[in-house]
């Protein structure tokens, strides 16, 4: 419907063309983005900061990791001044890909690296277990005054028969149908591990017992949401929206419950839109 609009337009400018771009970039069509990348600078438009925003972005949700330092290599010597941003989508691209000492040097050649862009190389720490950079990293980090390490509580949000409804991981019991909610979430975590669903215990770092670990994963907040949403059977897509990335455990079990269900369910997280639909995801498994 986005792109229907667009197209529909008289002339097209920088602001209608860096909102298509965007959009694609979020849900990870980055092929698309680049190709009104492409139509843009052949109408002659001006690229500003969203735009360099939008390309990196796009790249970076469809691993297109080449393509996006090429872009990047250009957009440096270019006349837009890139800023803490353009720089933590990039760190995140290359550490996601497993080019770890790229991004560190990217992050130690901005002058004044923020909060996030330390937080985004530890996130690629995190993933590829690169326990050396990750002290180096919290070691740079400690030396920032006033920046700390406190995490965001995991939460989730549904909008169900036009109220939204929060959850967050591990509360059980504030929720006025938290019975019921755990019953459904009981009952879709069996179905699920009938069709091939183990629950990916790498995913908690606590120090816990195997059970526990489970129960710890059981109660992410996205499956809170989303048994809620089925317990109350809305009709249609079961759209969903979450604060930070959603974590290979809940990914897998999303993608699995869709075919449960059969029905589509969106998940905006921090990153990016994830359409799952009958036991896949938009993403192609790169998030």
């Amino acid at each position: 419907m986005a792109r229907s609009v667009f197209d529909g337009l008289n002339e097209v400018d920088v602001i209608s063309v860096n909102t298509m771009m965007y959009s694609y970039a979020q849900n990870g069509l980055g092929r698309e983005a680049l190709e009104l990348f492409e139509r843009m600078m052949n109408l002659g438009l001006q690229a500003n900061d969203v735009t360099v925003l939008s390309v990196l972005l796009a790249c970076n949700n469809s691993g297109l990791v080449d393509e996006g330092c090429e872009f990047f290599e250009s957009f440096r010597k270019g006349k837009v001044v890139l800023t803490n941003d353009h720089y933590a989508c990039m760190v995140d691209m290359l550490g996601r890909a497993g080019r770890l000492d790229e991004a560190e040097r990217l992050v130690n050649e901005v002058v004044n690296p923020d909060l996030v862009l330390w937080r985004t190389l530890l996130s690629a720490c995190k993933i590829h277990r690169n326990v050396e950079m990750a002290e180096r990293v919290i070691e740079m980090k400690s030396d920032m005054r006033g920046m700390k390490l406190k995490k965001s509580p995991a939460m989730s949000w549904v909008d169900v028969d036009r109220e939204t409804h929060t959850f967050m991981a591990g509360d059980l019991f504030s929720h006025p149908n938290s019975e019921q909610i755990l019953e459904t979430l009981e009952e879709l975590i069996k179905k699920a591990k009938k069709m091939g669903y183990v629950e990916d215990k790498s995913c908690v770092f606590q120090d816990m017992e195997e059970s526990a670990k489970e129960r710890s994963l059981h109660q992410h907040s996205e499956k809170l949401a989303i048994a809620f949403a089925v317990r109350r059977n809305a009709g249609g897509s079961i759209r969903i929206l979450k604060n930070l990335r959603v974590c290979v455990d809940c990914h897998s079990w999303i993608k699995i419950v869709s075919r449960v269900i059969k029905r589509e369910i969106i998940c905006r997280d921090s990153k990016r839109f994830h359409h799952f639909r009958d036991g896949s995801c938009s993403c192609r498994d790169y998030w």
